[in-house]
Order: C-alpha cells, then sequence, then structure tokens
C-alpha cells in the first residue's frame, strides 16, 4: 500500500510540474508580439491530468500484483466512466462492466454515434472536434470483441507516420501490457494500424 501511495504522489508531483512549465510557457508568448492570429488549441485541464496520471499509476500497479488474468479487467470501463462521467459501463451492482462488454454496450446504444473508421482523416478530425466539446469519443478496435478501447482526450490533432494521417490525442489502459498504457499521445499510438479501428462518440 505504502508503494502504491508513493507512486501516486510521484505521478501527481510529475503532473504538477507540467502544469508549472506550461504557465511559464503561456507567460513568455504574451510578451512577444501576437500580430498573427491563431486558433485557440484546447488542452486537458490539471483535474483531467491528474486524474488520467493516477488512473494509469493505480492501473499499473493492479496489473502487477494481479494473480488471475481477469483481474482489472473493470478499469478501463472504470476510467471512461469517469473521465467523461457518463453511466453507460455502470454494472448494475454499482460498479462497473469489464472492458468486453464496452463494445457491445456502444454499438447497441442509441446514445453513441458511429463516426466512421479511423482510416478516414475526415472522421479523426471529427473525433477530435468532438473530444474537444466534452462529448465521450473512444476508438474501439472491432476486430475481436476484446478489442483495445482507446480514449479521445481534448488536445490536437498530430502527425503519425505510421498511420500516414494527422491523428487525435489519446488516452488508454492496455490490457495485454500495462506497462504501454499512455495518456497524451497520439491514437497511433493504441494501434499499430487504423485498420479495424472504428470510432464512436456518444450524442448525449
Amino acid at each position: 500500500m505504502q508503494k502504491t501511495i508513493t507512486l501516486i504522489a510521484a505521478v501527481l508531483l510529475l503532473v504538477a510540474c507540467k502544469n508549472d512549465k506550461k504557465t511559464e510557457k503561456s507567460t513568455s508568448q504574451k510578451d512577444t508580439s501576437t500580430k498573427v492570429e491563431t486558433k485557440k488549441e484546447v488542452a486537458l485541464s490539471t483535474q483531467q491530468e491528474q486524474f488520467l496520471a493516477t488512473t494509469i499509476a493505480y492501473f499499473k500497479q493492479c496489473k502487477a500484483e494481479s494473480t488471475n488474468r481477469n483481474d482489472c479487467r473493470n478499469s478501463i470501463s472504470k476510467m471512461i466512466t469517469e473521465f467523461y462521467n457518463i453511466g453507460d459501463f455502470r454494472a448494475k451492482d454499482g460498479g462497473f462492466v469489464i472492458y468486453d462488454s464496452i463494445q457491445p454496450i456502444v454499438k447497441k446504444s442509441n446514445d453513441w454515434v458511429k463516426l466512421g473508421a479511423a482510416s478516414n482523416q475526415e472522421v479523426l478530425e471529427k473525433a477530435q472536434q468532438a473530444a474537444n466539446e466534452g462529448k465521450a469519443t473512444l476508438a474501439i478496435d472491432v476486430s475481436e470483441t476484446y478489442g483495445q478501447v482507446a480514449m479521445i482526450i481534448p488536445g490536437k490533432l498530430t502527425k503519425s507516420a505510421s498511420w500516414e494521417l494527422q491523428v487525435p490525442n489519446a488516452a488508454a489502459l492496455v490490457n495485454y501490457d500495462a506497462k504501454k498504457s499512455f495518456m497524451e499521445k497520439s491514437l497511433s499510438y493504441a494501434f499499430k494500424s487504423a485498420e479495424n479501428i472504428v470510432i464512436y462518440s456518444k450524442s448525449q
């Protein structure tokens, strides 16, 4: 337990330092000439950053200490639920469904809209826009029922050399290898290719 607390404290300190640097950069930019109008970028709030960092740290610890392959299987649905503040992945007992249930729930729900294939640049742009507007947005590997699920989070599109597309900002808990779990990296970091990756956004 002490090890976990120390790990979480270190993660939160890292996020705090990162935000201090953001503030310094912002102040510096204000001191320079701003003749050219630029589009305002949307970024994660400090609270969102701390939540994701803490969740990822807990997940890695959970997987490291697990003795059963089914351990920590609801961590992904819990993260999605609490980050977006939605109830779609709540279990009847008040907990959270296992991650295998995410894909069928999204596909059957009228509240989720299929934006399209992640291989389509327009779809990727819509996904980032939806996330920036605060809408729950997920990228799902539909090639298998337990395929990887990644969250599209506030941020901006970045060029992916492997996908050869501009891809959204993302976060994911990687069930098959917890060490690969991440936040604020491009969507292509979660999937080797855009093949079989479909993006959904919650409309309500």
